[in-house]
């Protein structure tokens, strides 16, 4: 599932900072441990030079023995191999109720032609504790800067990417179809955000200029068609009065008219897609969409012979607001669809309450799959001789009110629903 930028750029805080703050720790409390080792050495050696010059000063008056600081001996103790080298040791304190654990160093001295080992000791305990201190303080400093550091990221990154959150909303708002203009900031303080405002301010135009030509050509071209066709109409009208005039002629002249028929149909469709487009119908009132059904049904009755058994479930009393002639022709290709698509012997259910308008019908199989059938000059089956501009009729005007549309196919029921839009 697809995340937000924010989201993911916290994910992947989350899941390297504590990683490198571990590293982090890691390397302090070795560094940490190097240093209190070297601290001790140094106290040692400082030790053994404070103890031995002390020694030199006075050597019949100093003691030569303090548990747990310094010890004096004459002679060989120790092997040379021990000297000159830390080393950790332990002495028990009845009075400390244990064991205290000493870093200790040995060296081999030479006064008045005498030997002496001096051994110097340094408290671990102290440097232990406050190793583990440091580290625990430094411990909780990271995690607090984690904390920190993603709270602080969250905020940033919400205030930073706000004009593109912003220009996704009113990017998503255009609606092409509406040929409306988009208003996009064009300084919001980050030069990245400020050239894709530019940029897509510019395409948008570019796709509005661009649409604009095609539905003006569309709706010119109609236009111009009508007077041509008017005339073709005319002449074939004509020539079927024509006496003398054979069985081949009239069936040739017939197809002609019924192709000519087929062609102003379309016509007249993509002039009325055109205005749709255009925005031409921008009237509402309100619509009883109960009795526009039940008179849309009555006259396809009356009109159609053969029209297929017909179960209706109709709610009075459904309104919506809408164009009369867009209510009248979204209802009437619905309707117009299930009669000329539906099979001999076949069937119409029609259901209609307050939120939605079903139509289902038995039907022939459909080569393309449902949705592509709200494109233009889409059929269902390449034999059909209508102009495939029936349902792309019903989709505009969908759109236009912000109806949800759906076509269903399944073992030969065909079903579209209208999702009536109630704001």
């Amino acid at each position: 599932m697809s995340k937000t930028l924010e989201q993911k750029n916290t994910r992947y805080l989350l899941l390297w900072l504590p990683v490198v703050l571990l590293l982090g720790s890691v390397l302090f409390f070795v560094m940490l441990n190097m240093h209190a080792n070297h601290t001790q050495e140094k106290l040692l050696e400082l030790k053994q030079l404070n103890v031995f010059n002390a020694f030199t000063a006075q050597p019949a008056s100093m003691a030569t023995h303090i548990r747990g600081e310094y010890s004096l001996d004459e002679g060989t103790v120790l092997p040379k191999e021990l000297l000159d080298k830390s080393r950790d040791t332990s002495m028990t304190y009845t009075d400390k109720g244990g064991k205290i654990n000493f870093r200790e160093l040995t060296r081999q001295y030479v006064l008045n032609g005498k030997t002496y080992q001096l051994t110097t000791y340094v408290s671990s305990n102290e440097f232990s504790h406050l190793t583990i201190k440091v580290f625990a303080t430094e411990a909780l400093v990271f995690v607090f800067l984690l904390l920190a550091i993603v709270v602080i990221n969250r905020k940033s990154s919400r205030l930073l990417w706000r004009p593109f959150y912003s220009t996704l909303k009113k990017a998503g708002e255009y609606d092409v179809v509406r040929n409306q203009s988009i208003q996009l900031e064009q300084q919001t303080g980050i030069a990245e955000f400020n050239q894709l405002n530019s940029e897509l301010t510019y395409l948008v135009e570019k796709v509005n200029k661009a649409y604009s030509n095609q539905k003006n050509f569309v709706e010119n071209a109609s236009h111009e068609i009508q007077t041509p066709l008017a005339i073709i109409r005319s002449k074939l009208d004509l020539l079927i009065n024509e006496s003398g005039l054979t069985e081949k002629s009239a069936a040739l002249l017939g197809e002609i008219t019924e192709a000519s028929e087929r062609l102003s149909q379309m016509n007249k469709s993509l002039l009325l897609l055109a205005k749709i487009d255009n925005n031409q119908f921008p009237e509402k009132h309100k619509i009883n969409v109960s009795e526009l059904l039940e008179n849309i049904l009555n006259n396809y009755q009356e009109h159609y012979e053969a029209f297929p058994s017909l179960t209706r479930s109709i709610l009075p009393g459904v309104y919506i607001m809408a164009n009369p002639a867009l209510a009248e022709i979204l209802i009437g290709n619905l309707v117009k669809n299930a009669v000329v698509h539906n099979l001999p012997g076949g069937y119409i259910k029609v259901h209609l309450d307050q939120t939605l308008l079903s139509i289902e019908n038995t039907g022939k199989e459909i080569a393309e799959r449902p949705e592509q059938l709200f494109e233009r000059f889409r059929k269902g089956n390449a034999d059909s001789k209508t102009t495939g501009l029936g349902l792309a009729l019903v989709k505009q005007v969908t759109q236009l009110y912000e109806m949800g549309l759906l076509y269903e196919y399944e073992n030969g029921i065909h079903r579209v629903t209208v999702a009536f839009n109630l704001r």
